[in-house]
């Protein structure tokens, strides 16, 4: 039997002040006419939300420990809302978002393509995060993972390669010469010459590209004296990003 949802007891409570008959409540419930249910789960309603008047009370007095506060903010990191952590802990979201501050913790914007609020956050840029690791892009407002990881040790392992020339289309000259607008094979077009380290097979590093991602990663250590990742956003949009360190933040309170 499906469980019967707060907000139609409430709708239900409505009906008995509104002197509706207790049979047409009992069927806006769901459930078969039995006048002594009805009245248990109304009292049930009442009883829980004296309960939770009391505890609602009793948190606004509340001192909160570090350990606690630490467990709100690892919720609120995890995706739950401010609201949700709030029913939770039976304090109110302005709270929630206080000790999310305090902790640290970067604030999701309400609204899809809005950056998230930072400005309160101290970051350990010191910090660095792994291929996999789970991290929060504040300007797109969404959650992404680490998919690579541009430093130094990454310039290191793809400075020894060689070039590969692969044919992806025949080059045929015709009587001029000439095969379509091209005298001689068009990289791009006839073939593409990609960037390979040893024990690779297939390519999949095209030499133009490499070359400029190189020249990128090498500017961004030399003028921030940090690395820099590519991360894959974990929201509606998806899709790769290249970012550089500051733009992250860690998935875990401080």
């Amino acid at each position: 039997m499906a469980e019967i949802t707060e907000a139609k007891i409430r709708q239900a409570v409505w009906m008995i002040k509104a002197k509706k008959t207790k049979k047409s409540i009992c069927e806006h419930l769901g459930i078969a006419y039995n006048t002594k249910r009805l009245d248990q789960i109304i009292a049930d309603f009442f009883a829980k939300e004296e309960r939770e008047k009391d505890l609602r009370k009793k948190a606004s007095k509340k001192i909160f420990t570090k350990i606690e506060k630490q467990a709100i903010a690892d919720h609120y990191l995890e995706g739950e809302t401010q609201s949700a952590i709030a029913k939770q802990y039976y304090i109110t979201p302005a709270r929630v978002k206080k000790f999310l501050m305090e902790m640290n913790v970067p604030i999701r914007a309400r609204g899809k393509n809005k950056e998230a609020k930072v400005d309160h956050i101290i970051q350990d840029l010191e910090i660095r995060f792994d291929k996999g690791e789970r991290v929060f892009l504040a300007e797109k407002n969404c959650f992404a993972e680490i998919r690579e990881v541009y430093d130094e040790d990454w310039l290191d392992a793809h400075e020894n390669g060689f070039q590969k020339y692969v044919e992806t289309y025949p080059f045929k000259p015709g009587r001029t010469g000439k095969s379509g607008r091209h005298s001689e094979p068009a990289q791009g077009i006839h073939y593409e010459i990609y960037w390979m380290l040893e024990g690779e097979v297939l390519p999949t590093r095209k030499l133009d590209a490499f070359l400029r991602q190189r020249e990128k990663v090498s500017k961004i250590i030399e003028e921030t004296g940090r690395e820099s990742y590519l991360v894959y956003r974990k929201d509606d949009y998806g899709g790769y990003m290249s970012v550089t360190r500051d733009k992250l933040f860690p998935v875990k309170a401080t």
